[in-house]
């Protein structure tokens, strides 16, 4: 395992960490032959096409990236206004789309990058687009541990200022370097799905007692075959037998197999799951509910946490991004009432302040 060191710019009595030019933990390159040959990796368009993972990435991170994002001071945990490299941090792009890739990333890769396209006079980023982390390529030491530079697209980039890289560390390799195993094994079921479809009776043969010319032979398919297309019941003489090979679909089991292999998916990225369709009888509104802190506890929390300090590196000292997680989570309405009628006797919450999480604010 490598070590973690920072890279530090001195303001006065600001003491912070440069995200742009600060190395991370980069992992040994020793390989065994259970993580090469045995587990390899699996491309993102491979994964992808399994439905199950489409699901709970889209999941993962359609909600992140719909999280309000807020910034408070440390001191009073006061509200201050995010700044733009912050709330949308590619003025040409919604900044739900930035977030979602750099999430897919950290999901899938285990690290993210945005480029820095503009600083403000203290060199702070302003603005930064989302960089694809297979561009990326990473420059070492000659010890081969620590990071001293990036490139993208086999171009060598700047460690600071206009250009350079914001990287977003993930707390593990990411599923695409991790589950290849799991992954493949779904694709390939997929595809056995697929081919059941196009075949969907199990290998038939057909014998004639009597030698037959080929031309015989081909005329004699394909009649069958237009005859299994317009009939299930067919007709053969003394001279054809019929017999076939191989299984059908209840044999194969393949519903079964693709359940199970779809609960593994829930289980390599930490989603309850019903959220992908295994187990979801039964739901109610409350249990619903739990299920939702379970799914920021067990699989949003590691990635929340990793953009929720990078971002705070990028503020000022003395103040720490935050996502929202209040909306999401709150109850229903019974719940909320509940609370409000401790809170404000308490004097917690004012009803003004009811009132607008209620979004019963009057309009101007």
């Amino acid at each position: 395992m490598g070590f973690f060191t920072n890279f530090l710019n001195v303001d006065d009595d600001n003491i912070k960490v440069d995200a742009s030019v600060a190395p991370y933990v980069f992992p040994d390159q020793q390989q065994t032959f259970y993580s090469v040959g045995f587990n390899p990796a699996i491309s993102r368009s491979e994964a992808m096409a399994v439905p199950a993972v489409a699901r709970a990435r889209n999941i993962i991170c359609g909600t992140i990236a719909s999280l309000p994002r807020q910034v408070h001071r440390e001191m009073d945990e006061a509200y201050i206004e995010a700044p733009s490299i912050i709330k949308n941090p590619d003025p040409r792009m919604a900044s739900a789309v930035i977030y979602a890739y750099t999430i897919e990333d950290l999901l899938f890769r285990g690290q993210a990058y945005w480029q820095v396209t503009e600083v403000d006079p203290l060199n702070k980023p302003v603005s930064a687009q989302w960089i694809s982390a297979d561009r990326v390529f990473q420059k070492l030491d000659y010890t081969s541990k620590f990071v001293i530079g990036y490139e993208i697209d086999a171009v060598l980039v700047p460690n600071a200022g206009v250009g350079s890289l914001i990287p977003f560390v993930g707390l593990d390799e990411g599923i695409l370097n991790r589950a290849g195993l799991t992954l493949r094994s779904a694709l390939e079921l997929e595809k056995a799905s697929y081919r059941f479809a196009q075949e969907p009776t199990p290998t038939m043969i057909l014998k004639s007692t009597l030698p037959l010319p080929k031309e015989r032979v081909t005329a004699l398919l394909d009649a069958w075959k237009t005859a299994r297309n317009t009939r299930g019941t067919a007709f053969l003489n003394d001279s054809v037998d019929m017999t076939s090979v191989g299984f059908n679909s209840a044999e194969l089991q393949l519903i079964e197999a693709r359940q199970h292999l779809v609960a593994e998916v829930a289980r390599l990225t930490g989603i309850p799951e019903w959220y992908l369709g295994v187990n979801s009888s039964g739901m109610t509104y409350s249990n619903v509910t739990s299920e939702r802190r379970a799914l920021i506890d067990f699989s949003l929390k590691p990635i929340l946490v990793v953009l929720e300090e990078t971002l705070s590196m990028l503020l000022p000292r003395g103040q720490h991004c935050r996502f929202d997680l209040d909306d999401f989570l709150r109850g229903n309405p019974t719940e909320r009432a509940e609370i409000y009628s401790k809170l404000v006797p308490l004097g917690i919450m004012t009803v003004d302040e009811v009132r607008r999480d209620e979004d019963l604010v009057d309009p101007l």
